[in-house]
């Protein structure tokens, strides 16, 4: 029913070795409310001080699987609600659920997020993608994953975009990792 609003994202399959990749030709990020980070360290004995490499290969393994949650606040909502043109700012029960105080955005039956779609080649896109919440924007540099050289390549087991592509700094994952979301 929402598909269409939006002119829909250009995936370009290309082969990259042995596997195929997926190459998405999104337009610009927008900028959703007053997104804080903290002061960015030095670095100081970091296991990834020297930097990781990352390099999303639209997969949807990051927006899929085990039951799970994915945090939206009120500006980001809102932001979804404004791209899909939906009325009144609200996204209602079919795209977003209370869990305690907090929203989630919905998964459908299978695992998926609810604004994932797969296409051919097993390539995915997100319906939402320059609106997409904090959260999502923020992978794979999430604390979770930044424990420990183990705990990076355990998560590296399902995503195929990590160790692979260009390397990003210190900084720059420092940055996402302490990407606080618009309230």
């Amino acid at each position: 029913a929402l598909r269409g609003l939006h002119p829909a994202p250009i995936i370009a399959t290309m082969p990259s070795g042995s596997a195929r990749a997926c190459r998405i030709l999104y337009g610009k990020e927008r900028n959703v409310g007053q997104s804080s980070a903290r002061a960015i360290p030095q670095p100081n004995g970091q296991w990834y001080a020297a930097g990781l490499a990352f390099e999303c290969r639209q997969s949807g393994n990051c927006c899929s699987g085990e039951p799970g949650y994915v945090w939206v606040t009120k500006a980001e909502v809102a932001a979804i609600a404004d791209y899909l043109q939906r009325p009144n700012g609200q996204l209602g029960k079919r795209y977003i659920r209370r869990v305690g105080l907090r929203t989630s955005l919905k998964e459908k039956p299978d695992g998926d997020c609810v604004f994932l779609e797969r296409g051919a080649g097993g390539c995915t896109t997100c319906r939402i993608h320059p609106v997409k919440p904090t959260q999502c924007r923020t992978w794979p540099f999430w604390d979770s994953n930044l424990k420990s050289p183990q705990h990076w390549n355990d998560a590296a087991r399902t995503c195929p975009g990590m160790n692979q592509g260009p390397r990003h700094d210190f900084v720059t994952i420092e940055t996402q990792r302490l990407r606080k979301p618009p309230r």
